[in-house]
């Protein structure tokens, strides 16, 4: 079932206007409070049709982290000095951080997502190795398309719950 949601929303998105909703979901993301009082945030540098992200980037009121892929681990590092990585990613070639008590936010990616706040990722398992490494108060976000929630991505005993969707459409708190 994950894989035909997975196959769907691959192509769903290839149909929508990615520019223009990643616009506006970096709008809806910017208005939350949560958004407003996080210092140190960790964000993904997009890829194919994923949530633009970049913008974010650009605010240097805020302390930035990517992750980079290490074998089956993700490492965060400080948003700087930036090449392409494992599977053509953008990452920081800085210093890994080793603690993360002080990360406010986690800005996830998704290929889908449900109202009750599970994601569907790219099926390599990075963020469900990664996601429970955080401290309880980092707030878990989920920027998505609206057109690829879904009523059910199916989760599993692993898979960490969002605290917060932002769509293009609304911000679902959970």
């Amino acid at each position: 079932m994950k894989n035909t949601i997975r196959k769907q929303a691959i192509e769903k998105r290839r149909t929508l206007d990615c520019i223009e909703l990643s616009k506006e979901i970096v709008k809806n993301l910017i208005s939350v409070k949560e958004y407003q009082k996080s210092k140190n945030i960790i964000c993904y540098y997009p890829l194919n049709y994923e949530v633009n992200t970049k913008i974010l980037l650009e605010n240097k009121l805020k302390n930035w982290y990517l992750p980079r892929v290490n074998g089956e681990s993700l490492e965060i590092c400080p948003c700087s000095n930036l090449k392409k990585g494992s599977f053509g990613i953008i990452e920081p070639q800085s210093k890994p951080i080793k603690y993360y008590e002080n990360i406010d936010m986690v800005i996830i990616p998704a290929c889908a997502a449900d109202r009750k706040g599970y994601r569907l990722g790219w099926g390599k398992g990075y963020y469900d190795r990664f996601l429970p490494k955080l401290d309880n108060k980092c707030i878990k976000v989920i920027v998505i398309y609206s057109q690829l929630l879904y009523d059910s991505v199916f989760p599993e005993k692993h898979d960490i719950k969002a605290d917060l969707i932002v769509t293009d459409k609304e911000i679902l708190r959970l």
